[in-house]
């Protein structure tokens, strides 16, 4: 009883303080704004002002939550534009993009569809002050009658000291340059660029948007690997491949190609800023330069989409600052969910703050009512740095959902500077129960040589391993696991990036996987379009009712075809099920309609070569609820 009522009495100062110590505000300048395109123009301007805090109120931290949904009475839209979001304080003429987004290819995306992104924008404070015009402009050419997004933007503004004194932001380069064209260098415009230094300045920040579009024969810029070279006063202080891998985005499946690698961005995605700190001398002058990688083609058509500011930070405020930045795992963030959700060792990130460097500190985390776990962190982390930390114990409650709370104490054995955001919690969700013994349910594609998949324990060691080696093309395995009472985690891997199947590339076929009990039943169906791999955590638990996963596995293939389209359902219980085609651009106008009573398992044909050359959508329809949609593009 005593220990119980320590936990509450401990909980409750945990909240109690980190509630006083940080004290948040939530500005909102687009709420649910319905964001169209202009194709006159190819962009939409959405401006609204906006009262943000007085220059005289500390801000510790600034984050922009982005969340988009689909429009009301419209459907998601398809493409991949490239949106920024402007401030512009009154009376001046200078805007700053603070924020840049790439939209989602939304064809496939349900009505109630929604996801969130967000990105740390504290070093814009100086300018979000007192009145801003808040500019949201979409990009783009599609029909803007049928389809946009719903946009909300909310500035979360947490109050108290800022980590370094605020002195200065300068923009120093905004463009969309040319890249390759050797008749209009691009260095011609990333020139040097000298500043002089506040004269209370300590150290600077270069903080970079980019990312690369258009394409010439060489896939430039969206589809090349180039780098890019940071100088202060002449020497490279950074150098970066401007490239990223989509395979793991976690806003998957998409309608479009949204597994292929991108000059520094992934439709779907909400860009985070390129940022490098260097030393000032105070009241000196100092030199900043940008540098592409040398390209040069014949029929140049890349640009490279660029804005960088040099901020001057003047003294830092704490010798000793540990801050926890965020709760990887477990966590219900959808930014989250391919990162070990429900696993069972914790994962956080945490940033060091302070002017010393971090070579300590102590966490304390625990699920709600549980008693409390110790970890001692031991490193080198220098001031502005961020660290991933997978705690050591293992964490697991029987409550479907319950809160997990985490704790940093003491950096460098001192008291923090600024202790205000060291704690923070999550929403801990419960693995699965499996039972003791699961089919592995593995059927390859026509490229196996790019897949493997294995289950391991909690610290890594591994129980099961079947390797590319070992599969065949178009051959369905059945692998029956045996396991002791713990934490698992299912992986697939796919090297090529493209799951087990993918429409753009339909020569590859497609394949599929499923954990299954002995009798046959799905526990887990995993979606085949899945890009680089699937990570899948559960608890095996002797004598506990496990999981069923009773929601039907829907699978069509291919998406775009000269006419043969394949349905593959997968179900534990019959259904009375209803298959539609329709136009995509006008959904009442019904090509097909097919019905199945009482069914369970099956896989369905369908040849619409018979149909005009346009695009239709599938729809699976189930007690009167569409569980299932997917566009088909017949071709010639």
């Amino acid at each position: 009883m005593i220990q119980r009522f320590l936990f509450l009495l401990a909980s409750f100062i945990f909240l109690q303080q980190n509630l006083h110590a940080q004290a948040t505000e939530n500005i909102i300048s687009h709420n649910q704004e319905t964001i169209v395109t202009d194709p006159s123009k190819g962009e939409n301007s959405y401006k609204n002002w906006v009262v943000f805090p007085p220059q005289n109120k500390e801000i510790r931290q600034i984050f922009l939550n982005l969340t988009f949904e689909c429009p009301d009475n419209m459907r998601c839209a398809d493409w991949d534009y490239v949106d920024h979001i402007k401030v512009r304080q009154k009376n001046d003429s200078v805007n700053y993009e603070i924020a840049r987004m790439l939209t989602p290819y939304g064809g496939r995306f349900q009505e109630d569809w929604r996801f969130d992104w967000k990105v740390d924008i504290s070093d814009f404070s100086p300018i979000l002050r007192d009145s801003l015009e808040v500019d949201y402009i979409h990009t783009g050419y599609e029909d803007n009658k049928t389809r946009g997004w719903k946009v909300t933007v909310d500035f979360e503004i947490t109050y108290g000291k800022p980590v370094a004194e605020p002195l200065a932001i300068h923009k120093i380069y905004d463009g969309n340059y040319s890249y390759g064209d050797k008749t209009d260098p691009i260095e011609d415009y990333l020139a040097p660029v000298t500043l002089a230094a506040n004269t209370q300045s300590n150290f600077g920040k270069i903080k970079i948007h980019q990312t690369g579009h258009g394409m010439d024969a060489n896939g430039c810029g969206e589809f090349c690997d180039k780098y890019r070279e940071i100088l202060h006063n002449g020497k490279v202080i950074h150098k970066k491949q401007l490239w990223m891998e989509c395979g793991d985005n976690p806003l998957y499946p998409q309608a479009g190609t949204w597994i292929f690698d991108r000059a520094n961005w992934c439709p779907g995605y909400l860009l985070q800023p390129d940022e490098v700190s260097f030393d000032i001398n105070a009241g000196q002058k100092f030199t900043i330069d940008l540098n592409m990688e040398p390209y040069e083609t014949e029929k140049p058509s890349a640009k490279e989409l660029l804005v960088a500011y040099v901020l001057e930070y003047g003294k830092i405020n704490s010798e000793n600052d540990v801050t926890l930045l965020d709760i990887i795992s477990p966590s219900n963030e959808k930014i989250h969910s391919r990162k070990n959700e429900t696993g069972a060792l914790a994962v956080i990130r945490i940033k060091n703050n302070g002017k010393d460097n971090l070579k300590s500190f102590v966490v304390s985390y625990y699920l709600e009512g549980q008693k409390p776990k110790k970890f001692s962190w031991n490193g080198n982390l220098p001031f502005g740095e961020t660290a991933l930390l997978t705690l050591p114990e293992e964490i697991f409650s029987e409550k479907d959902s319950s809160r997990f709370y985490v704790e940093l104490k003491r950096p460098n054995g001192k008291k923090d500077g600024y202790s205000g955001d060291n704690s923070k919690t999550s929403v801990y969700t419960s693995p699965n129960i499996l039972p003791e013994s699961t089919i592995v349910y593995f059927k390859t594609n026509n490229k196996p040589g790019q897949n493997e998949y294995s289950v391991t324990d909690s610290y890594g060691k591994q129980i099961f391993i079947r390797d590319s080696v070992d599969l065949k093309p178009n051959t369905a395995y059945m692998d029956t696991l045996k396991l002791k009472e713990g934490n698992y985690t299912f992986r697939v891997q796919d090297t090529g990036g493209d799951g087990l199947e993918f429409w753009f590339k339909a020569k590859d076929g497609n394949g599929s996987v499923k954990l299954l009990d002995t009798l046959g039943q799905a526990i887990k169906h995993f979606n085949s379009d899945f890009g680089s791999h699937i990570i899948y955590n559960f608890r095996v638990k002797p004598g506990v009712a496990y999981h069923l996963d009773n929601e039907p596995s829907i699978n069509m293939f291919p998406a775009r075809t000269e006419g043969p389209v394949t349905l593959d359902y997968f179900a534990n219980d019959e259904k009375d099920v209803e298959v539609i085609i329709t136009q995509q651009e006008d959904e009442t106008k019904i090509v097909e309609t097919h019905t199945y009573l009482n069914f369970k398992r099956g896989i369905l044909t369908y040849d619409l070569s018979y149909l005009p050359k346009m695009r239709y959508y599938l729809k699976v329809v189930i007690d009167g609820k569409e569980v299932f949609k997917n566009r088909i593009r017949l071709k010639e």
